[in-house]
């Protein structure tokens, strides 16, 4: 009787080993998976940015003609004016958003802004929370810097 349960013992602890070690690899995946999704963050916020700078160039959001780039000069680096309005390069604009928007008349996010100026001046329909052209576009405005489109 001591054999069988010193072999039933030994059959035990093998399969806890063998369970031990693929937790153990399954972990190490799991963990090289997330380094390998930060680097591809970076290059998937790049390509959004990316496609938010063709967007803010594209008047086929609105049906007036005009595109994002028609009041934000030069990708949004140069100030404009359109009639009294003052329209201001965006200098980190990302960061000052949640605000009070005097157009909405309301505090607004950045994503809530893009949509009233694609309704407004554009007369376009607001893009939905989940439409990735919506995030493009937001990608897009917090990546440029005064002075300088990215």
């Amino acid at each position: 009787m001591s054999k069988v349960v010193l072999i039933v013992v030994l059959c035990l602890i093998v399969a806890v080993s063998v369970v031990a070690q693929e937790k153990k690899e399954e972990a190490q995946k799991e963990a090289g998976k997330a380094q390998g999704e930060m680097v591809d963050a970076h290059k998937e916020l790049m390509a959004a940015a990316e496609r938010g700078k063709a967007l803010f160039a594209d008047p086929a959001l609105g049906t007036t003609g005009m595109s994002c780039n028609s009041c934000h000069m030069e990708g949004g680096t140069k100030p404009n004016r359109m009639g009294d309005k003052e329209i201001k390069p965006f200098t980190n604009v990302a960061a000052s958003y949640p605000k009070y928007v005097g157009m909405a008349g309301k505090v607004i996010t950045l994503d809530q802004i893009v949509n009233i100026c694609i309704m407004k001046p554009m007369k376009g329909a607001p893009l939905k929370w989940d439409d990735q052209r919506l995030a493009d576009l937001a990608a897009y405005i917090a990546s440029v810097k005064p002075g300088k489109a990215e």
